[in-house]
This record gives structure tokens, C-alpha cells and sequence, in this order.
């Protein structure tokens, strides 16, 4: 039996693609391999923050007066906050986040309907991610405002919903 030339071919090119993944050390920064959207200092902020700030909000449209207030996120209203400690639990959502966005095939809509946002602090900064698994995009701010957006994929969302539920937060119905 003969083999096609272009199979082994195929199979180094498979082999070469995949990549080891971080093994966490239940110590230090969080082992989760971020794709290229996330800016380098937001990055170290998510995985080397202790904790995590798990916001529900409204898909609501922010206006110029919702942005000014202080109690939104970014003109959104806040229907509930969670703080999540527990290291497996932020490694399962963090590491969801990065597949999610490393998965997306450019594939977005333009409705921006965010239910989902995230808030880290470590060594002074702060990131904050409003997540719309609607779209298939986010959003990053940091202390001096937006600072990137990135495109993900609907997997996640099972892995947040379960998390921010199990942190006794409501979601808006979709």
C-alpha cells in the first residue's frame, strides 16, 4: 500500500501546530496562555491577580450620563459582583477565555450585547473585560480607558455562566 505524498506532510504540520499547554504550579501567576489580542500588561494583571471580580451586567446601551457613573461598567448597568479567590476556578475561566478567543474564525456581529465582565488588579494596574457571547467579541479597559477588542467564540460561555451562577449571580435573559 502506497501512501500519499501529501500525507506526511500533513502530519508534520499537525505535530508543529500543537503546542504544549501551560501546566499550572498552584503558585505564583496563573499558567494560561493568552493569544495576541490580549495586551501584554493585561495579561500579567489577569493572571497574577489573586482574585477576580465577576460582574453581571445589562446589555443595555451605555449613554454619555450611564458612562460618568460611577456605579456602571462602562455604561453599563451592574446587576450583580462576585469575588472569586478560588485558584482552579479563575484558571478554568481565565483558560476559557483564551481558547475562546484563540477559537474565534472572525466570525462577529455588531450588536455588542455584553452580560459578562471581569475585573483584575495586581502591582497597581487594573483590566476590566465586558464580554458579549452574542457578537463574539470583547472588550479591554484599563485605569486610561479602552484599550483593545478581540473577537471569541461561544464556548466559553457555558464555563462563565456556570461560574458566575455558582458565585450566586443573575444573568440578563437573552
Amino acid at each position: 500500500m502506497r501512501m500519499h505524498p501529501w500525507i506526511p506532510a500533513c502530519l508534520m504540520l499537525a505535530a508543529c501546530s500543537l503546542q504544549p499547554k501551560p501546566i499550572d504550579t498552584g503558585q505564583g501567576p496563573l499558567a494560561v496562555d493568552f493569544p495576541e489580542e490580549f495586551p501584554i500588561a493585561c495579561q500579567d494583571v489577569l493572571r497574577g491577580a489573586a482574585e477576580l471580580e465577576l460582574v453581571a451586567i445589562n446589555p443595555d446601551w451605555p449613554t454619555e450620563a450611564s458612562r460618568e457613573d460611577p456605579a456602571t461598567m462602562h455604561g453599563y448597568t451592574v446587576r450583580g459582583r462576585a469575588t472569586l479567590t478560588d485558584r482552579a476556578q479563575r484558571l478554568e475561566l481565565l483558560s476559557a477565555l483564551a481558547a475562546g478567543a484563540r477559537e474565534n474564525d472572525g466570525t462577529v456581529a455588531a450588536c455588542f450585547d455584553p452580560r459578562h465582565a471581569l475585573r483584575a488588579e495586581y502591582q497597581g494596574q487594573t483590566y476590566e473585560l465586558i464580554v458579549c457571547f452574542e457578537c463574539l467579541s470583547f472588550q479591554i479597559w484599563n485605569d486610561q480607558g479602552h484599550v483593545a477588542n478581540g473577537d471569541i467564540s461561544e464556548t466559553p460561555r457555558e464555563v462563565f455562566d456556570r461560574i458566575y451562577a455558582a458565585q450566586g449571580l443573575s444573568l440578563a435573559p437573552r
